[in-house]
């Protein structure tokens, strides 16, 4: 097991079976993901991934991102997990700018999409950096995510992360997302909530 620092973060899968902890390697110098069978969970983790910072910055180097883009996001904290239904994925939000999230594979834990909302990739000031709230949607097909100060919701493919569609309408950022699993309803909220 490595060692680890900052806060840790979980989140159960879908069926409720599984939970995932997440946490940095000690040094910052990525991140682990342990899974957990909850039935069992004292036997230790059945599935041990880890991101290492210089597999996140190649990733980021691929999809065209500047150096100092590159550098920002692959130091950035995380500050949740979440599961989609299937299991097959994992999301994770960051402090790296406001509306940067990660697509995890939730097999062996490498990136498979970044989703942002910051113009061309931009780094903002640490002044106006805070964790954004998202979600997968009950089919796995979008990723929906509070954006800036603006009070914008961004919903995005989850396949190809192409943004489809900004939603206005919150009087300022929106920290939290939550979609209804059976009914296709999302929750947002900020100083207001709002369902649509």
């Amino acid at each position: 097991a490595s060692a680890t620092e900052g806060t840790p973060h979980v989140a159960y899968d879908s069926t409720g079976l599984v939970f995932g902890v997440t946490a940095a390697t000690a040094g910052r110098t990525g991140h682990m993901i342990h899974l957990y069978d909850a039935r069992k969970y004292t036997a230790g983790a059945f599935a041990e991934m880890s991101l290492a910072q210089s597999s996140l910055e190649d990733y980021l180097r691929g999809k065209g991102l500047g150096v100092d883009v590159v550098s920002s996001w692959s130091r950035a904290e995380w500050t949740s997990l979440k599961f989609n239904t299937s299991g097959k994925q994992m999301l994770v939000t960051t402090t790296a700018a406001a509306g940067v999230c990660l697509m995890l594979d939730g097999f062996d834990g490498s990136v498979t999409q970044v989703f942002n909302t910051t113009p061309e990739g931009g780094v903002l000031p640490s002044s106006a950096r805070h964790a954004a709230g998202a979600c997968f949607s009950p089919d796995d097909r979008f990723v929906v995510g509070g954006g800036g100060d603006d009070g914008t919701i961004h919903c995005w493919d989850a396949k190809t992360g192409r943004l489809l569609k900004t939603l206005e309408g919150h009087a300022g950022r929106v920290g939290c997302v939550a979609f209804n699993p059976k009914l296709g309803l999302l929750a947002s909220a900020c100083t207001n909530t709002a369902l649509w």
